[in-house]
């Protein structure tokens, strides 16, 4: 009687696919943090190009409220104006010229869904009245 060879098993152990597992969870976890972050700035982005549109229209809204006002009287300020943009919204307080000639300061700020952002304080403008009187 001869005996059959003895057949060597094949297959993964228990521990070997484990170690598989935590080699792939690695990776994907790594994987989903470069997208996240990707996504990050992406919508950082975003805003950031809407903000540039509206720092203009800022400008345009704060010289529109010196044209608005009567000679020697302060512009009303504006609070939370809407803007084109949704969600944007845009702050300007008026104050007299420290030159002693008869410009209004604005001091603007942007905010988004009612909370200011940090890049959205605009730098002082001068502005002057760019309307004729027919007073004068």
């Amino acid at each position: 009687m001869t005996r059959a060879p003895a057949r060597s098993r094949r297959g993964f152990t228990l521990l070997e696919v484990m170690i598989a597992m935590a080699l792939l969870l690695v990776g994907g976890v790594s994987i989903l943090s470069v997208f996240t972050l990707a996504v990050a700035h992406r919508v950082e982005r975003d805003v950031e190009a809407k903000l540039d549109l509206v720092r203009t229209e800022a400008r345009m809204m704060a010289q529109g409220s010196v044209d608005a006002a009567a000679a020697d009287v302060p512009p009303a300020p504006l609070v939370d104006a809407p803007t084109s943009q949704t969600g944007f919204t845009v702050t300007v307080r008026f104050q007299r010229s420290p030159n002693g000639d008869a410009s209004w300061v604005a001091l603007a700020s942007i905010s988004l869904r009612g909370q200011e952002i940090p890049r959205g304080k605009l730098p002082p403008m001068f502005l002057f009245r760019n309307v004729h009187d027919a007073d004068r």
